[in-house]
C-alpha cells in the first residue's frame, strides 16, 4: 500500500514463491535423497531463495511497467491484471496445469495440543513467521535510512527527488520488497496446501480487504485488520458455510468503511 499501486499480479508472486520451494525441494531430493540431512532442512534453504526470486521478478516488473503507472490506480489495476494472466499462463506452460505437491520436512510434521485444540506445526510456524515479518518490516520502515527514503518518496516523489533521494531506485526496491514478501507467503503456503499456477488467487481478495480496512500504507492497521478479518471469517464459516461466511464478512467490511 505504500506505493499507491493496485497490483493485481500480487497473487502470482505468491505462486512464484511456492514454485521456488518446489524446485529447491526437487533439486535437493534428486541430489541428496529423501533420507539425507539436507532434505530435512530444504525448507530453511528455500525461504531466502523464494524471497530473492520473487523480489527480482518484482524489480523487473517495476522497471518494465509499474514505473509508468504511479498515481494512475485504474491503469495500474488493468495492466497488472493482464500481467497476472500472462504470469499464470507462463507457469502453466512450464510446470503444467496440475498442482504440484510440496512435502513438509519432518520437523514441521505433527501437531501441538492447546487445551484440546490441535494446531499443526506448519501452521504454527506460518503464524510465528508472519509476526516476525511484520516486526522486521516495521523496523525497516521506521528505523533505517531506506525506510525514511521510502516514506518520503511515497509522500511526495518530486520533493524527495529534489532533496537528493534516489526516487527511482527507492521505487524499484520498495516494489521488489513487497514482491519478495509475497514470495515468502507462497513459500509458507506451500506447506499447508498444493502449489499451482493460480494458488495466489485464493488469497488476493482477502489481502485487498485487509489493506482497505487497515488503511493503505498502514502496516500496523493491516496486521490488526488481518487478525480481525481472519478470526471473524473462520468463526462464521462453520456456522453459515464458506460462501455465506465470506459474504457476511464482506458486508461487515462495507458497513465498517461506511460508518
Amino acid at each position: 500500500g505504500q506505493m499507491g499501486v493496485i497490483n493485481m499480479a500480487h497473487g502470482e508472486f505468491i505462486a512464484i514463491g511456492g514454485y521456488t520451494v518446489y524446485l529447491v525441494q526437487t533439486f535437493i531430493l534428486e541430489t541428496y535423497g529423501m533420507n539425507s540431512a539436507m532434505y530435512d532442512w530444504y525448507f530453511i534453504i528455500a525461504i531466502p531463495i523464494a524471497f530473492l526470486v520473487s523480489a527480482i521478478a518484482g524489480a523487473i516488473l517495476e522497471k518494465g511497467l509499474i514505473q509508468f503507472l504511479y498515481s494512475r490506480p485504474l491503469e495500474s489495476l488493468l495492466a497488472t491484471w493482464a500481467v497476472s494472466m500472462v504470469m499464470q499462463q507462463a507457469l502453466r506452460l512450464h510446470f503444467g496445469a496440475a498442482n504440484v505437491s510440496v512435502s513438509s520436512p519432518e520437523w514441521l510434521s505433527g501437531s501441538a495440543n492447546f487445551g484440546g485444540v490441535l494446531l499443526s506445526y506448519n501452521r504454527l510456524s506460518l503464524i510465528l513467521f508472519a509476526i516476525l515479518v511484520v516486526i522486521v518490516t516495521r523496523l525497516l520502515l521506521s528505523k533505517t535510512n531506506w525506510g525514511l527514503h521510502v516514506r518520503a518518496t511515497m509522500q511526495n516523489r518530486q520533493m524527495a527527488s529534489s532533496l537528493g533521494v534516489p526516487s527511482s531506485r527507492v521505487n524499484m526496491l520498495t516494489f521488489a520488497f513487497g514482491s519478495g514478501l509475497a514470495g515468502l507467503a507462497g513459500a509458507f503456503i506451500s506447506q499447508i496446501g498444493n502449489v499451482g499456477p493460480s494458488m495466489g488467487q485464493t488469497y488476493i481478495v482477502d489481502s485487498f480487504m485487509v489493506v482497505v480496512v487497515g488503511g493503505v500504507g498502514n502496516l500496523l492497521g493491516a496486521a490488526i485488520s488481518s487478525l480481525g478479518i481472519g478470526m471473524i471469517d473462520q468463526g462464521l464459516q462453520p456456522l453459515l458455510g464458506p460462501v455465506m461466511g465470506k459474504i457476511t464478512v464482506l458486508f461487515m467490511i462495507i458497513g465498517f468503511l461506511q460508518f
